[in-house]
């Protein structure tokens, strides 16, 4: 009688071996350490996009920005939520809505988080430098109301710092530009007059009269200065 064999166990062996090889490799990795890896301290951002609605055009920006610079913005993402307003800012029926702002101003305002211009920023225009002060004036932007008077102190004319002065009140503007319009040799245009108001123009006129004789100044800055202060402090 013919003695049976092993040769079927003897082929299966093979892949017996494959199985348990494969079987100590899943063993090996499912036991082996996640690579971890360090966040930036800096640029690894876990905050969403927000969605803001100014006049009539939505905005979808990064809220980092808004949070970081903006100190209105900061104290608002602070605060939970109303629960009839879970969605407020993350979809387009529920934006922020920006009362008092003009897209135009924030639309330039956020192309100083967003420069096509890296090298000369987007911004270069007394126009457009006003729609950044006006805009970080209203939502506390404060270094980006820093940035925004010192290009203006730049580019705008002493005439344009008055009305700036008064109406987002930059203080440090007034005296200079005052000093300025008081001692240049044209008197104030129709326009200008227009624009300033009743009460400037007669300020500018009586500042003009009072330091010039037959015609040309005759007074110091230094005195010319003191005279305006001592107008603006003036009871009216």
């Amino acid at each position: 009688m013919i003695e049976p064999t092993n040769v079927g166990r003897d082929l299966e062996r093979p892949d017996e071996a494959d199985s348990m090889a494969s079987k100590n490799m899943s063993v090996e990795v499912s036991t082996t350490l996640p690579i971890t890896h360090r966040k930036h301290k800096e640029f690894y951002f876990t905050d969403e996009t927000v969605v803001l609605l100014v006049e009539d055009t939505l905005f979808r920006v990064h809220q980092h920005f808004l949070r970081t610079h903006s100190r209105v913005f900061g104290d608002m993402f602070l605060l939970p939520p109303p629960l009839e307003r879970e969605t407020e800012g993350r979809t387009d029926n529920d934006p922020i809505r920006l009362p008092d702002t003009k897209s135009e101003d924030f639309a330039r305002l956020l192309s100083l988080f967003y420069p096509k211009d890296v090298k000369n920023g987007d911004l270069s225009t007394v126009e457009e430098w006003t729609s950044v002060l006006a805009v970080s004036s209203r939502w506390g932007f404060d270094l980006h109301r820093q940035l925004s008077k010192e290009r203006l102190s730049q580019l705008a004319s002493p005439f344009e710092r008055i009305l700036l002065s008064r109406q987002y009140d930059v203080k440090e503007w007034l005296v200079p530009a005052l000093l300025d319009l008081s001692t240049r040799d044209e008197s104030l245009t129709l326009a200008e007059g227009w624009k300033l108001g009743m009460e400037d123009v007669i300020l500018i006129s009586d500042i003009r009269q009072s330091i010039r004789g037959n015609g040309r100044v005759t007074i110091t800055d230094r005195s010319i200065v003191n005279l305006i202060h001592a107008k603006l402090n003036s009871p009216s």
